[in-house]
């Protein structure tokens, strides 16, 4: 390290010739040959990017329109500051180390390039350098020495892990090639510089301390001014022609990831848990819906596929590929690009000579990926959002579902539940006049009767048709009324909200649905919405405003949490469970991952303030290893709730071992699916621990009634 003097020194010399030659001791043979394999070098790299390009372009045209604020705003606090890679102990701080010091010795040396032609263009010459110089070159020095530092350790610990090995990471021959020309360059940058000092004797050597360093030890070993020359132009070339090969390699290699990934995350302006709508006219016009073909994607999404870099983070967080689904997240990644790879430049050419593309490029599914892969997805998210790139396996997969349901490739208890849905406005085929009996004896209000209304209880329909979910809504209600709320509830004009229908593919029937809901809503001027299933609060929030439906969507927990803050359901107000009462909570992915926008949301808060409420200071809330926006899918999600799946080959059951290894008496859930997944998994192991939703938990404790008086408005 420098002392404090030493910096003294370099500021007092800042109007001195303090600085070095460039291309010193590189003869004018040697630069004419250097300039020629630069250019050949830019030449590999742009013609790889086009390459790229193109195939991007293969891909669907979107409306959507590049904006430069935002994506510059993005590229600066997601990219430059490496957010989207934080959080994973080790391995992001060494990426940080690695992309720090690859982007300031970038900007380095393109500075010394600038230097150099400025030189040639104002005919100074290069021992009189125009701002490579003073202080401006001894912070030169010492910055690009210590990111060269940062480049080498990040590039070191990634090759000792791929040394150990036992990682989900993808692994490739070329992957050691480009970490060892990026060590190569790394240390043998050093001992160029080390070599240069050696040559040129400056007054200041120590600003390069690291190449200060690497010249004491080339001294050591016997390297003199005399035959530095030699030793220092032969290393020169060594280093020149592997950084021109790198950089002519990136667009061909795991590099890519750098330039694709940067533009993916820069431009991301999409929201965990939505869908792109499909259009009903482009439908007509094409014949076609959903992705059966690489170019039905759309560019966007191409370009996804070479932003992943198979660290394979997607696949450790898919609770499909931990229950023995044929799912890796990562494997439908790279297998449809390994497809568009084959088929892309076919399809370049048929669009040029005007040919049908479907005659050079076969489908996808059934050929590069399995109809039972695509179905085995629960549309958690999870591997959208460990993602750092910001490629999303969700969208690629439910735009596969669509296709598949398109060509009719459904079938079984899943497409009845389809038809059902289609049919009957709920997947339990039931008729809509057994939609209200939930609320048999509760003197419920409807928007018909109750038109004066402030909040609208969205009951869904599994509590209105599942004997043991109604319990959920029962209890909200008793809350409600606890509390005062001026609320009502549509009863029998409620239908499903399509939710699961989107997921499973069939946009067809979900927007019939979501038409014809908007349109009930709008007729009673509903404004704010309870409800207390994610599902339905994800499609009310990510789906429903894409066809005029905007509400005020609040999930149950969060709604009671308000009342209790408010005082308007006192903490007095309930009865506390015995001294050793032991709960553990299970987050919704919809709730606790689609729906979380910061830290510490009330999504994730609520629920367990709640509960803290039914249990004394001496209970305890004993979280499993994963919660909040890591919690895992209990199964039911993306249309697996109706798959018949049996309990071995179930997805979620590891979550509900997780659950039961806590040692708690009672789970506690927020969304019936997840009431359904989990009680049945439970009852399965350990038929003992109660399943039970929170809202439930708090019904159960209410110290007494009182009576729900309509007219007083409460909480919106």
């Amino acid at each position: 390290m420098l002392s404090p003097a030493h910096f003294n020194s370099i500021t007092l010399l800042a109007d001195a010739e303090l600085t070095r030659e460039i291309f010193g001791n590189v003869d004018s043979v040697s630069k004419s040959v250097f300039y020629v394999l630069t250019a050949l070098s830019i030449a590999s790299f742009v013609y790889g990017i086009a390459r790229h390009v193109r195939l991007w372009r293969v891909g669907r045209k979107t409306e959507a329109r590049f904006q430069f604020v935002p994506t510059l705003r993005h590229f600066i606090s997601r990219v430059l500051t490496q957010r989207t890679v934080r959080g994973r102990g080790a391995a992001s701080v060494a990426h940080l180390l690695l992309f720090s010091g690859f982007v300031v010795l970038t900007i380095g040396t393109t500075l010394v390039a600038i230097e150099h032609y400025a030189h040639d263009l104002f005919g100074q010459g290069a021992k009189h350098p125009i701002f490579h110089k003073g202080l401006y070159f001894a912070v030169f020095e010492i910055v690009t020495d210590t990111f060269g530092i940062a480049l080498i350790v990040g590039a070191l610990w990634f090759a000792c892990r791929r040394a150990r090995g036992g990682t989900s990471i993808g692994h490739n021959a070329s992957d050691w090639a480009v970490l060892g020309a990026i060590l190569f360059l790394g240390f043998s940058g050093y001992l160029v510089e080390g070599l240069r000092i050696i040559r040129e004797n400056p007054a200041m050597p120590a600003v390069s301390y690291v190449g200060l360093l690497c010249a004491k030890l080339s001294e050591a070993v016997g390297v003199t001014r005399d035959n530095v020359d030699a030793f220092h132009l032969a290393l020169w070339w060594t280093h020149s022609v592997v950084a021109l090969g790198l950089i002519a390699a990136v667009p061909y290699c795991r590099l890519m990831h750098v330039i694709a990934g940067s533009l993916s995350v820069a431009t991301q302006d999409r929201k965990l848990g939505s869908l792109q709508p499909v259009s009903m006219e482009e439908v007509e016009q094409t014949g076609r819906i959903g992705a059966g073909r690489v170019q039905d994607f759309t560019r966007r999404q191409l370009l996804e596929l070479d932003a992943c870099v198979s660290c394979g983070r997607c696949q450790d967080a898919c609770p499909a590929f931990e229950a023995g689904k044929p799912l890796s997240p990562r494997d439908v990644v790279q297998d449809i690009k390994a497809h568009r790879n084959q088929v892309g430049p076919k399809i370049v050419v048929a669009r040029k000579a005007g040919k049908d593309e479907d005659e050079v490029a076969s489908g996808l599914l059934g050929e590069s990926l399995g109809a039972e892969t695509v179905w085995s997805c629960t549309t958690c998210n999870a591997c959208e959002d460990v993602c750092p790139l910001g490629v999303s396996p969700v969208n690629l997969i439910t735009d596969m579902r669509r296709h598949l349901i398109g060509e009719g490739e459904l079938r079984g208890s899943p497409a009845a539940a389809l038809q059902k849905t289609q049919r009957h406005g709920n997947p339990w085929g039931l008729p809509k006049q057994e939609r209200f009996d939930w609320a048999e004896g509760l003197d419920v209000p409807t928007v018909k009767d109750h038109p004066d209304f402030d909040v609208l209880y969205w009951i869904g329909c599994a509590a209105s048709y599942d004997r043991r979910i109604q319990k959920v809504a029962r209890a909200v209600v008793r809350l409600l009324k606890h509390a005062n709320v001026n609320f009502a509830v549509l009863g029998p004009e409620e239908r499903c909200t399509g939710e699961s229908a989107r997921r499973m593919g069939d946009e067809f029937v979900f927007q019939e649905l979501a038409e014809g809901n908007i349109e009930t809503l709008n007729r009673y001027n509903v404004r704010t919405i309870v409800t207390h299933c994610p599902h339905c609060l994800n499609s009310f929030r990510q789906d429903y405003p894409q066809f005029g439906g905007r509400y005020e969507v609040v999930h149950h927990s969060t709604f009671i949490q308000r009342l209790v803050e408010q005082d308007k359901l006192p903490r007095s107000a309930f009865n506390v469970t015995s001294d050793d009462a032991n709960v553990t909570y299970h987050d919704p992915c919809y709730l606790a991952r689609t729906q979380d926008e910061t830290e510490s949301p009330p999504e994730v808060a609520a629920p367990r303030q709640l509960i803290q409420l039914t249990i004394s200071a001496n209970g305890n809330i004993t979280e499993p290893n994963r919660r909040g926006r890591s919690t895992s899918c209990c199964g039911a999600g993306g249309g697996r709730m109706w798959f018949d799946d049996g309990p071995e080959t179930r997805i979620g059951r590891q979550r509900v071992e997780e659950l039961l290894a806590t040692g708690a008496d009672t789970v506690a859930v927020a969304c019936p699916f997840c009431l359904t997944m989990v009680s049945d998994g439970v009852a399965a192991q350990k038929p003992d621990v109660r399943v039970i939703d929170i809202a439930e938990l708090l019904a159960d404790a209410l110290s007494d009634k009182i009576p729900f008086n309509p007219t007083h408005n409460n909480v919106t």
